[in-house]
């Protein structure tokens, strides 16, 4: 009898701690019904309810926060619209957290009635609730955007691209139209490259310029995400789709497909693929530098003197390949000074330097020069000038390269 005297203890007291949470719960309803302002502190109240072993498996338990969440957003929206001092950032989660609230419920929403038939009591609300306020998942990721809270702005975005597909709620709502949709997945990629999930950050990007939405950023910041991922293979594949549009006024985008395909060591599909793009544009520069960077990569380095040669006679100022012609003439002094003076005598050599090497050298410090003034950045072209002013024993050049 002890024993069982026990027993029946323990359960009366489980019964009485589920009552008591079920009153919580009743308490906090009456609460933010009356008071829409008090949610989060309702939240706080009724948080052991989320754990104790029958309250957690009630539907009632998260019905309750997760429309007094929505009740919130609706209040405070109409507050912050009339110029009142709210918190922009709490409005914008109680969305996310009412949508989370509220979906915990749809599960548990069964009710067994005297004839054993199964029946719901509050999904039809439920879903009523979320459809209702679905545009306005879009105007809670902007005033978390305006917050900086860019990860819940993502989310809230998320949930508006993602719900017209949900099956549960996707006959209550229309879904917008695609050049909307694009516009909301660009955004979502910049809020993924905010937080560094690169990885999101293209998907979104990616959808976007699939939904339509081809402004050039859009190209640009999903080939920085891939670049970030160290993945050229995307990188090249998002290359491909911009340079059809604005390959003309960024040459770029050849570049990253190349680059692709050298990193595979897939020369000749390279050597076609610039081949084509420099017949249909015969006089772009760039292009005939990038068709050097392929021979060079193959080894093929008379072939990309001479594409390198070509890019600066149509284009006088193309930094790049004034600095690959330079070095490549640099590069070109040094193999011969290495190669052909072994046997010399001094005096032989001495006229070798004069007639053949060091003129060499003196070139391609002209090319390395205006590439440097061209662009400040090449740090290349300032540690070959240096090497080339030491073995020309140009101490004014190169005192003047040092201090550059």
């Amino acid at each position: 009898m002890k024993k069982i005297t026990v027993i029946l203890g323990l359960s009366l007291l489980t019964s009485t701690a589920a009552f008591a949470q079920k009153s919580l719960v009743k308490e906090v309803e009456r609460e933010v019904k009356s008071n829409p302002a008090s949610y989060y502190d309702a939240v706080n109240k009724i948080r052991p309810a989320f754990t104790n072993e029958e309250t957690a498996k009630d539907a009632y338990t998260y019905f309750v926060p997760g429309k007094a969440a929505f009740n919130y957003y609706d209040d405070r929206s109409i507050r912050a619209q009339m110029g009142q001092d709210v918190k922009k950032e709490l409005i914008g989660r109680a969305m996310l957290e009412g949508y989370d609230y509220l979906t915990k419920a749809l599960p548990l929403d069964t009710v067994v009635d005297a004839k054993g038939k199964v029946k719901t009591k509050y999904s039809k609300d439920i879903v009523k609730l979320v459809s209702s306020h679905y545009n306005d998942f879009n105007n809670a990721a902007l005033l978390l955007w305006e917050k900086e809270d860019y990860g819940n702005a993502v989310k809230c975005w998320e949930l508006y691209v993602s719900l017209p597909s949900n099956p549960t709620f996707a006959s209550s709502i229309k879904a917008p139209a695609d050049s909307i949709m694009g516009e909301i997945y660009y955004n979502m990629g910049i809020g993924n490259s905010l937080t560094q999930n690169n990885e999101a950050a293209l998907k979104s990007f990616k959808t976007a310029i699939a939904k339509g939405y081809t402004e050039k950023n859009a190209y640009d910041y999903a080939i920085a995400a891939a670049s970030q991922m160290n993945n050229p293979a995307e990188m090249a594949e998002v290359a491909e789709q911009a340079y059809a549009l604005y390959g003309k006024e960024d040459s770029r985008y050849i570049g990253f497909m190349i680059n692709n395909l050298i990193d595979k060591k897939e020369y000749a599909k390279a050597n076609a693929l610039i081949d084509k793009y420099i017949a249909e544009d015969p006089n772009n520069a760039q292009l005939y530098f990038v068709k050097g960077v392929v021979c060079d990569a193959e080894g093929n380095a008379a072939a990309s003197m001479e594409a390198y040669k070509q890019a600066m006679t149509l284009d006088d100022k193309n930094a790049n390949a004034l600095m690959q012609y330079g070095y490549k003439l640099y590069q070109k002094a040094c193999d011969m000074d290495q190669n052909e003076s072994a046997n010399m005598t001094n005096s032989q050599y001495n006229d070798f330097r004069n007639t053949k090497v060091d003129p060499l050298l003196r070139e391609a410090a002209g090319y390395l020069e205006k590439a440097y003034e061209l662009d400040e950045n090449m740090s290349d072209a300032r540690s070959v000038l240096r090497s080339i002013y030491y073995n020309l024993n140009d101490e004014e050049n190169l005192k003047r390269v040092e201090n550059m």
